[in-house]
């Protein structure tokens, strides 16, 4: 599911499911792809616009998910919605 922010053009935010912008792990940022490079430095320059939760740690299960419907109206207020 991709969600979007009021006011930045052209940047589509990938999460698990619509329900994220409901969820306690809701984490949106600029995931750094890593790996090998020619000079060695390990960074390729790529970034993802997705859940930083995601990225780095992988989604909580169904049963380990928390839900909180206060969170959806605050996120929505902030401008996010989805794409």
């Amino acid at each position: 599911m991709m969600f979007r922010r009021s006011g930045e053009r052209g940047v589509r935010y990938a999460f698990l499911e619509r329900e994220c912008i409901r969820a306690k792990c809701w984490a949106p940022g600029h995931y750094q792809h890593r790996g090998a490079t020619g000079d060695g430095s390990r960074n390729t320059g790529d970034t993802s616009a997705c859940c930083m939760r995601r990225a780095y740690h992988g989604c909580p299960d169904d049963s380990e998910r928390e839900y909180d419907v206060a969170l959806s109206k605050l996120r929505r207020s902030e401008g996010w919605k989805p794409a």
